[in-house]
This record gives structure tokens, sequence and C-alpha cells, in this order.
């Protein structure tokens, strides 16, 4: 069953006072920030089709909510986090008690910051390879099949590099810390204004 909201029901939303979120930096499309008669259909249908929230039917429910209702990607998620919220531990079936309470902002933020790279970069330098044999030709055998064994250089010479060839990665582990670090630091200074600069909507 596909529901989809008349021109009408869109327009009562669209000029609604009550749709920003976060002190006015979100606004949605389709959604003001208050369960209204919509959103209690909404809650009812997806009860009915797959039950109370559970950490299993996350990506179902979105599902419901953008194929069977037409609503974005972002309404989706705000939309299965209230529906878990208002589901509640005891697994409410019935949704219009909540008419009027006010949606609870949930959605995706980033952090802009300096992020950790590492990389794997290679190069050569003059060196030597040393091994026994019996003989030149005997040596020039193990050396075809890598049967040596030793490698050094005299470590005088430049290696020669080709860093733009260097395959870079984001180093997760180095920017859990730093991250952490890095807010616990601009905390302790009192920037917690700078932080919030660096905070966006996605």
């Amino acid at each position: 069953m596909k529901i989809k909201l008349t021109e009408g029901q869109y327009n009562r939303l669209l000029v609604e006072d009550d749709k920003k979120f976060l002190d006015g930096k979100v606004e949605f499309p389709h959604i003001g920030n208050k369960v209204n008669k919509f959103i209690v259909k909404l809650f009812n249908y997806i009860h009915q089709k797959v039950g109370p929230f559970k950490p299993s039917n996350n990506m179902e429910i979105r599902d419901i909510i953008t194929r069977d209702f037409g609503l974005t990607d972002g309404e989706a998620e705000l939309l299965r986090h209230n529906y878990d919220t208002f589901s509640g531990s005891e697994g409410v079936s019935e949704f219009s008690s909540y008419l009027g309470e006010p949606l609870e902002f949930y959605g995706e933020l980033k952090f802009n910051t300096r992020i950790p790279m590492s990389a794997y970069i290679s190069g050569t330098m003059d060196g030597y390879i040393t091994g026994h044999a019996t003989s030149v030709d005997d040596f020039i055998d193990k050396l075809e099949n890598n049967d040596w064994e030793d490698v050094d250089t005299d470590w005088n010479d430049d290696i020669e590099s080709y860093p733009e060839d260097a395959e870079w990665e984001i180093d997760t582990d180095y920017t859990a810390d730093r991250v952490t670090y890095e807010i616990a630091d601009l905390k302790r200074q009192g920037d917690e204004d700078d932080i919030i600069d660096r905070i966006e909507i996605m």
C-alpha cells in the first residue's frame, strides 16, 4: 500500500510555523518539528507493518518512510528515531496521544578538522646484498632465486623516492585519538564557540 500526500497536505505542511529544528538551522521540506496527524498516521502504519522498533528493523522502517510516504532520507532518519522514542520499551501501538508533541531532531552533522593521513612510500638508495656461494656463477644463481642472506646500505646516499605515487589512507585510529584530544583541549581553553562554529548539518 503506497500513501502519497495530496497537494493540499503538502501546502499545509509547507506553511506551518513549527518547522525548524536546532534553533532554526534545519528545516525539512515535508515535516515540521511536532507530531501532526500525518505523522500519527505514519507511525500507526509502521507499527501495523513491522511492530515496535527493534534495531533489526531499522532499515525496513526507513524504507517504508521513503518508499510508501515519499519522504526524504533525512526525514526518514528523523522519523525512524522518533518512532523508536515514542514506541518506548512498552511498545506503543497507537500514536494519537502524541499529537502536538515535539519531534526530537536526529540527523547527520559534521565536524571540520584536520584528518591524520598515513601512506606507504617506497624508494631506493645504493646498497648491497650478501650471501655465501661457491663461485660468482653460483652467487648469481642464488640472487636469481632469492637465496641470499642479508641486505644493507651505507646510508650515505640520498634516497630516491616518488612521494607523488604514495597511496594515502585516512588513519582512523589516530583520528579517533586526535579528535578526542582536540575537543577536550578546546573545552579546557574555553573555546566551545570554536567547536560549534566548525560543526555543520549534512
